[in-house]
């Protein structure tokens, strides 16, 4: 008896492993950078890798990861880093949803910048940080078609017994005559990489159509204990034309408001355009156009409103042949006297 339940357990194990299917993206980039008169020269290759499990007794299970430098480290004897993005457990109730594990958290609504989103400057755009990926407990209950409310529970630090390590989050979600409404509260945790961001917040995000034209809107109050209070406000556009059958040039405008530099982590990667005072007026503007079904350009450009800095940044696409995907791109800064200047090529292989 013990033997046939070893035998069956092994076939019921064997048949799961081979339901397993992966697929991701391999990319190898290639930089040249001058800062102040310095160059500098930097190539890198990616290897994100997502594994579709199959469901266990009504769980979903997520496991996708990236690997740093992992022909390179090999070829050039260089240490290859390892970084779990998602490895997480959903169980859909009759009521509710439960996700456990290290997750995709982000409260994002089609801006540039978002404010008020769960972690601050965690998705610029279309650029994703390592910040957006957090180990939680989310609980989403479904209150219509349009409308929803997540709570949440995270540890930025990895999951802990010490409950001054954990970050709260609430956000309600509604469809408003037309227009999505969000409504959120966050708490930091105390070990916060930036000591100096205030504790709690609560936003307030509204998009909707205005006849061809969209537009957004996003309001955020920080506090705490010790800072002082602050706001932030966002304020966009975004506007589609038809060129021709296949094309669509897309534009998109915003301002972003910031009362304090505390705040300075809501620009993510873009934290330069900061000019350290004590507000931040910053106006971008994003250009997308379709050459063709397989090629595009795109623009991106920031100007901090009191003159100090700009940042510019075109990007060409193209699919080639076996879904390989050719990018180019340039960046340049100017600011304060410093000035930067970047190109960048990658090659990226989807599987």
């Amino acid at each position: 008896m013990f033997f046939m339940l070893v035998v069956f357990t092994g076939i019921a194990f064997t048949n799961q492993l081979l339901a397993i299917e992966a697929g991701g993206e391999y990319k190898i980039m290639g930089s040249a950078s001058w800062f102040d008169g310095e160059y500098r020269s930097d190539i890198n290759d990616l290897l994100d890798l997502d594994l579709y499990l199959p469901e266990i007794a009504g769980n979903e299970i997520y496991y996708s990861f990236t690997i740093t430098d992992p022909l390179l480290g090999l070829l050039e004897d260089r240490n290859a880093s390892y970084f779990t993005r998602k490895l997480y457990l959903r169980h859909r109730f009759d009521d509710f949803n439960l996700t456990v594990g290290r997750q995709p958290v982000s409260w994002s609504f089609g801006s540039l910048h978002n404010p008020v989103d769960y972690t601050p400057g965690s998705v610029i755009g279309d650029r994703e940080g390592s910040g957006k990926y957090t180990d939680a407990l989310d609980l989403y209950l479904p209150l219509d078609w349009n409308s929803g409310l997540s709570l949440l529970a995270s540890y930025p630090a990895g999951f802990s017994s010490d409950f001054n390590k954990m970050k709260m989050g609430i956000r309600g979600r509604f469809g408003i005559e037309g227009y999505d409404l969000t409504i959120n509260y966050v708490q930091e945790a105390n070990t916060h990489r930036n000591p100096f961001f205030p504790r709690q917040r609560i936003g307030l995000t509204i998009k909707g159509d205005l006849k061809d034209v969209g537009i957004y809107a996003a309001f955020g109050h920080y506090f705490d204990e010790i800072l002082e209070n602050s706001n932030s406000i966002l304020l966009g556009v975004d506007y589609s034309y038809n060129l021709s059958y296949h094309t669509r040039l897309s534009m998109q405008l915003e301002y972003l408001g910031l009362d304090s530099p505390n705040l300075s982590p809501v620009l993510g990667p873009f934290y330069f355009m900061d000019g350290r005072g004590d507000r931040l007026d910053l106006l971008s503007a994003s250009l997308g156009y379709p050459i063709d079904e397989f090629s595009s350009l795109n623009l991106l450009t920031m100007v901090n409103l009191d003159g100090s800095r700009i940042y510019i940044s075109p990007a060409y696409r193209n699919t080639l042949a076996s879904d390989i995907d050719f990018t180019i791109s340039g960046q340049f800064f100017s600011g304060e006297g410093d000035r930067f200047t970047a190109l960048s090529t990658a090659f990226s292989y989807t599987f």
